[in-house]
């Protein structure tokens, strides 16, 4: 982190009032990469952005991505040695390069809490915790949703052919949902999909596969590390297991999954599984 009072006049436009902050730094979020700048200079300070956490990997709940995906100010907390740090997030492009700056101000002293029984920072710290990953699950299923799915595809594809080699992408989605929740109602519908999500955390159950509900009925899994064939294995076994599920009404999915090159966009990885999953299930239709 660097002093806020050593910030370069190019970019104090950026902050409303730099007395509040203590630290600023400069993201590029391609990389999670640290720069400084001067005189209209980046300098790259060949630092990490998640190291000054001590978190090892990226942060799931990755505040810079956020406010560059969605063009807007993002503010998070974080907790480091004993102190609370409020992190002011906000996209830039800096000589024709979009990147993010980040205004840091340490709270540890200016932050009230109350709690009935204990208030102290690691009550805070865990606090902090629960808040920033409580963004990245989806609440009906307890799966990650779209956001954490941004997040995570990101963070592999950076760190593909070099600690990974093989990345597939699976995508799901629930046969005929709309007839039953035109049959049964949405409260039936909503226990549809939490069938589904089960039988996900079921089956695909590995530290190399993960899964997320992206919205409505459709799903995504994630596998690392997988050859071919042991990724249609997975997904065989799901299928069966959905089938066999005993419920009031035909339970299944269609699913269709393809695999990760250096030459692949992730909007290419995700539409190569999406038309394989709508071919398997207009087989299902030719089939009735």
């Amino acid at each position: 982190m660097f002093n806020i009072n050593e910030i370069d006049e190019d970019l104090k436009k950026y902050a409303d009032n730099l007395k509040i902050f203590d630290f600023y730094r400069l993201i590029d979020i391609n990389k999670f990469k640290v720069y400084d700048y001067h005189d209209k200079e980046l300098i790259d300070t060949e630092t990490n952005c998640y190291d000054i956490w001590e978190k090892g990997t990226p942060c799931k709940n990755c505040s810079s991505r956020n406010a560059c995906k969605n063009n807007s100010e993002i503010i998070k907390l974080e907790y480091l040695n004993g102190k609370i740090y409020l992190i002011n997030s906000e996209p830039i492009t800096i000589n024709g390069k979009v990147m993010v700056i980040e205004f840091i101000k340490d709270i540890t002293n200016n932050l009230l809490v109350s709690d009935k029984t204990q208030n102290n920072n690691l009550d805070i710290s865990d606090l902090i915790e629960q808040m920033n990953e409580l963004v990245l699950y989806d609440s009906l299923t307890g799966l990650f949703n779209r956001r954490s799915f941004d997040q995570e595809i990101n963070r592999y594809i950076i760190k593909y052919d070099k600690e990974i080699k093989s990345l597939f992408l699976a995508v799901f989605d629930i046969d005929c949902l709309k007839d039953i929740n035109d049959t049964y109602g949405h409260v039936i519908g909503d226990n549809a999909i939490k069938y589904i999500s089960d039988a996900i955390k079921e089956v695909l159950s590995s530290e190399k596969i993960k899964s997320f509900r992206i919205g409505g009925d459709e799903f995504y899994t994630i596998f690392i590390d997988f050859k071919d064939i042991e990724v249609n294995d997975y997904l065989e076994k799901l299928n069966n297991y959905i089938e066999n599920i005993d419920t009031e009404f035909k339970l299944s999915v269609s699913v269709g999954y393809s695999e990760y090159n250096s030459e692949m966009s992730i909007n290419k990885l995700i539409e190569i599984a999406d038309k394989n999953m709508y071919k398997m299930k207009n087989i299902k239709k030719s089939l009735k």
